[in-house]
């Protein structure tokens, strides 16, 4: 069932309509707006995967108003894998941003507050794609359940976050982009009670001195499990270049004895609010 909210002024509805097309210079940011903030940013949630999968990865796509191109980079076979999933950066030129630019207004994704399209019905456990957009009102949001999977969906919106989609990855597997340089990273963290493989489990002292995830955010609770966050400078990322999805961090404690966390790690875009899910 599709699901709209829209903005019952008529007039605002043709404001934000203009904005998603730009301004005529494609890399011109609307007013208000610097060219480092975001244009888009396109997530997946959801979908039969544990929870460490969506808390350690971030956005699938970040495209800025300026034209910088944030996207994963590739993925490789090793396990255990990276602790901190890389991403690169490639600047966009006129054409690229005004493809973009035109397939959002086809979309007509600045109409949208929230809205969504949950019309697959006969695929179980896939993600939700979301996509988010940014004018001089604030964000917009769109979600599709399961798109791409099948071609089920024939609502407009749809179609084009379809074609968008599609586009950013052929982008990012044609762009030789280099390494991203976040300015801030998030860190997550849960008491560890066992889990991994004891061949592939990496015990290590704990790295954030003077800090105790105790004390952090409370960023979720799945059962009885509860997970805290909080944003540090992307300077302390060093901190974790070798580290593996499977390291467990000692936290000394007043007794002596030694409370293991993990710790999930991954770099901030633009647009991103740090440990608000």
């Amino acid at each position: 069932m599709m699901r709209i909210n829209r903005p019952i002024n008529a007039l605002v509805v043709v404001t934000l309509s203009l904005a998603a097309c730009g301004t005529g210079d494609t890399l011109a940011p609307p007013d208000g707006v610097n060219d480092n903030d975001p244009l888009i940013q396109i997530s997946s949630e959801g979908g039969f995967v544990p929870v460490e999968y969506h808390l350690s990865r971030g956005p699938t796509f970040t495209v800025t108003q300026g034209g910088r191109f944030i996207y994963p980079s590739a993925t490789t076979l090793e396990f255990p894998g990276k602790l901190v999933q890389p991403f690169f950066e490639a600047q966009l030129d006129d054409a690229q941003m005004a493809k973009i630019r035109d397939i959002l207004e086809e979309m007509g994704i600045a109409e949208f507050v929230d809205g969504s399209d949950n019309s697959v019905t006969n695929v179980a456990d896939a993600s939700t794609e979301v996509i988010k957009y940014w004018d001089e009102t604030g964000a917009h949001r769109y979600s599709v359940y399961a798109l791409g999977i099948t071609d089920q969906s024939t609502e407009p919106a749809t179609i084009a976050f379809a074609e968008l989609f599609d586009y950013l990855h052929e982008l990012a597997g044609s762009t030789n982009g280099t390494a991203y340089e976040a300015d801030e990273i998030r860190i997550v963290a849960r008491v560890y009670r066992g889990g991994f493989d004891p061949q592939f489990e990496d015990r290590r002292d704990w790295p954030l001195t003077g800090e105790n995830p105790d004390d952090w955010d409370v960023f979720t609770t799945i059962g009885e499990e509860t997970w805290t966050c909080k944003v540090f400078e992307a300077s302390l990322l060093q901190t974790f270049a070798d580290a593996k999805q499977t390291t467990v961090w000692a936290h000394p404690t007043e007794s002596a004895d030694a409370e293991n966390f993990q710790l999930l790690v991954r770099t901030l875009h633009p647009g991103e609010d740090g440990c608000d899910l």
